[in-house]
């Protein structure tokens, strides 16, 4: 009972074997399971009670699932995110009396063969135009029940008789238009199932939508429907059978290739390229910060170039995905003595590290600026165990603070900033007691980009304030190699991490997470066992500014 489906699911209880058999298997699926747009169920599947089907995914025997879980994919993976509760109220499934069907059908079909009759094969396509677009944008005030039948089935007989010898024209785009969707010049969009709910879509210049590609402004949660704009940018385009669900925004020039599907609110930056259910980011951007890096041999330096670039992308990606997944709510290494071994994956040797960085400083009623804050959960504990006065954590990527200010916009004391501390700290002068980062300097590539963070930490920090990371301003305070306990820690964490990204990243995008994680075998790691790279925590404080005036 109460299984929800939508366009285009496919389920198929036969099958035609490799030896040339037709064979036939049960399809079992569960209550109040959700199969999604252009989903197949295959033969032999067998689905729980409240399970959720991605878009474009495909179950098959082989398949193994539980209750709530998430599937996406081809073949279906289980996500790692369940179902929300199910509200505990009865379905209310409006059944609508026969005879209403019967009206609506004999009615609408009479004014269709009227239209045509009085206006010709031309005039007809017209009038029916007007008619259809007309209706859809006064479609909110129109309540009768029989009324909306009828406009909807006028929409059909226009959508099948009329839409197709307009694909690819500019003649479907501005009919796109009137029915309130804003597209730009140039754009050229498949079919009329392209797009759905008009003007909630904006399309920019040149952008092309190919055959069943789909850009869709709603979504039914727990049978609610939920609405929200898309925007797509100039000189994208959708390959075949690639999804855009509600609240995305293409930032331009993004290419989806074909079976791609691009989750809810999700933003893709500039000149990416993009696949996989759910899509993943599979090229660099077109250009990023250049690299001042000296190296003897031109193809390493391409190579170094380029995973860098890809970690940067990378990095905002993972930041801002898997929001209900507790492995991932630090992205520091941690820190662990050498006397303990506990394979913990709830952030317990991160939490350490933080620790360590804090060690002899204290921020009780202090002004604390986090430079590169992640996902937020290192400065969440910093304000519930420290209490200081007020807790900033900045980010360069507009995703990750969004995801950080969703996460904890209920913690008193604590917020968080857009801000690129290689550029500028948005912050008066000696407005900060203490600033520390983690992990966080290895993004600033080039050499001036670190004298511009000196420069911005001393301007920004109180006299006596601390920096928890050199300019001629600054004291070293505190200087510890702990490039030993990382790398123990690293090691006790290495099987926990390593399960979790083979059980939710897809192979090709699993060596990115492998660096992220600090996984036995990555460079990083080889460098700091043979000596080549230490990790050192230091603390800083800003030198008191005294000024000598002689007596006259």
């Amino acid at each position: 009972m109460g299984v929800t489906t939508f366009g285009g699911v496919l389920i198929v209880p036969t099958e035609l074997t490799l030896s040339g058999d037709h064979r036939v298997d049960w399809i079992t699926i569960g209550s109040h399971t959700n199969l999604a747009n252009g989903c197949s169920i295959l033969p032999g599947s067998c689905l729980a009670s409240e399970t959720m089907i991605g878009n474009l995914t495909r179950i098959s025997r082989e398949t193994k699932s539980k209750y709530g879980e998430v599937f996406m994919g081809i073949p279906a993976r289980t996500m790692p995110f369940q179902m929300p509760p199910r509200p505990e109220i009865q379905d209310q499934i409006e059944t609508l009396p026969f005879w209403h069907t019967c009206s609506s059908h004999y009615v609408s079909k009479c004014l269709l063969l009227s239209i045509y009759s009085f206006g010709g094969l031309v005039g007809g396509s017209i009038i029916h135009a007007m008619l259809v677009y007309g209706l859809y944008r006064c479609r909110s005030y129109i309540r009768h029940q029989i009324l909306q039948q009828i406009i909807e089935r006028l929409r059909q007989d226009h959508e099948q008789f009329i839409c197709p010898f307009l694909g690819n024209t500019q003649w479907l785009i501005r009919l796109f238009r009137v029915g309130g969707a804003h597209i730009g010049k140039n754009s050229i969009v498949a079919d009329i199932s392209c797009l759905t709910d008009f003007y909630l879509i904006t399309i920019g210049d040149d952008t092309r939508l190919n055959v069943r590609s789909q850009i869709l402004c709603h979504s039914f949660e727990q049978r609610i429907l939920k609405q929200a704009p898309v925007s797509i940018g100039n000189s994208c385009i959708l390959m075949t059978s690639s999804i855009v669900m509600a609240g995305c925004k293409l930032m331009g020039n993004n290419r989806l290739y074909p079976l791609t599907l691009i989750m809810k609110n999700d933003q893709l930056p500039l000149n990416t390229h993009w696949k996989g259910l759910p899509a993943q980011s599979c090229t660099i951007k077109a250009r990023l910060s250049r690299l001042t890096i000296a190296h003897n041999d031109p193809v390493k330096y391409q190579q170094g170039y380029e995973t860098i670039n890809k970690l940067f992308l990378w990095y905002e990606r993972i930041a801002s995905v898997y929001t209900r997944v507790n492995e991932s709510q630090f992205m520091n290494y941690g820190y662990a003595d050498m006397d303990e071994y506990i394979d913990d994956h709830t952030g317990y040797y991160s939490r350490k590290l933080y620790e360590q960085v804090l060690a002899n400083v204290t921020l009780t009623d202090k002004n604390v600026l986090e430079i590169n804050c992640d996902r937020g959960a290192g400065a969440a504990w910093c304000v519930h165990t420290h209490a200081p006065h007020s807790y900033i954590g900045i980010d360069p990527s507009q995703d990750v603070i969004n995801l950080c200010q969703r996460l904890y916009a209920t913690i008193s004391r604590l917020s968080f900033v857009v801000a690129n501390a290689a550029k500028h700290l948005p912050f008066e002068n000696e407005s900060i007691d203490i600033i520390f980062c983690i992990q966080a300097t290895h993004a600033f590539d080039e050499p001036v980009a670190i004298t511009q963070f000196a420069n911005e930490v001393t301007r920004v920090l109180r006299p006596n304030g601390y920096l928890l990371w050199s300019s001629d301003e600054l004291i070293i305070e505190e200087k510890i190699n702990i490039t030993k306990n990382v790398l123990y820690e690293l090691d006790i964490q290495s099987k926990s991490r390593t399960d979790f990204i083979q059980r939710c990243i897809q192979s090709e995008k699993q060596e990115y997470f492998r660096l992220f994680a600090g996984l036995p075998g990555i460079q990083i790691c080889e460098d700091m066992s043979q000596g080549r790279l230490e990790y050192w925590r230091v603390v800083f404080r800003k030198k008191t500014i005294t000024t000598d005036m002689s007596v006259i």
